[in-house]
């Protein structure tokens, strides 16, 4: 059985920025939830495969310690209320450590959010201060034999949030005021432009 997540760029950054306003020198903790994919008759797609996409970050009311944390029962229950509602799936976890030792630990093994085959949980080194992406970060996979750390790339993509065709990047960058700035960047722009059409 295969699992990947698959995580838009902007929802990990998202995550990072949330975890940067808790106070400092405690752990943190978030879970990503999202939607199963049904993709039968994808190449190589076995039926056991299991795939995610994650679309929103929950921050449960935890119990957040120098060295662990804690989410209560009703913190659980709490941070739940809206999967049966909206038919959304707990694909992930992520919680940090405040220094670069990004392993599972006894604790991080039994308090994990899930304990089924196939469950994602992200360490993340120096709560997040460095803005790590992923692949920085320790992936850890839910087996049958229990938790075991693998490489970032075989179970998480990160998807772009923004995928920009236009020709002229300084249609999206143009201020709205027309102040001195304003000008200067029309006319930089034109003059991009006319530099991209003559080939120069």
């Amino acid at each position: 059985m295969k699992t990947e997540v698959r995580i838009p760029e902007a929802l990990w950054e998202q995550v990072l920025d949330l975890f940067a306003a808790h106070e400092p020198g405690v752990e943190r903790v978030a879970y990503l939830d999202g939607y199963r994919l049904d993709e039968a008759g994808y190449p190589g797609v076995t039926p056991d495969d299991q795939v995610f996409v994650a679309v929103a970050v929950v921050v449960p009311d935890a119990i957040l310690r120098p060295r662990n944390y804690v989410v209560p029962v009703e913190a659980v229950s709490q941070a739940g209320q809206h999967l049966r509602k909206l038919r959304m799936t707990r694909v992930a976890q992520v919680h940090s450590h405040g220094n670069d030792w990004v392993e599972h630990s006894p604790t991080d093994d039994d308090r994990a959010y899930s304990q089924r085959p196939g469950a994602l949980s992200i360490v993340v080194p120096y709560h997040g201060k460095n803005r790590p992406v992923v692949a920085e970060c320790g992936v850890h996979l839910c087996t049958e034999d229990g938790w075991r750390r693998v490489p970032p790339n075989t179970v998480i993509t990160i998807v772009p949030s923004v995928l920009d065709h236009r020709s002229s990047p300084w249609t999206s960058q143009m201020p709205p005021t027309g102040g001195t700035f304003s000008r200067f960047l029309a006319w930089l722009g034109t003059a991009w432009s006319r530099l991209d059409r003559s080939g120069s």
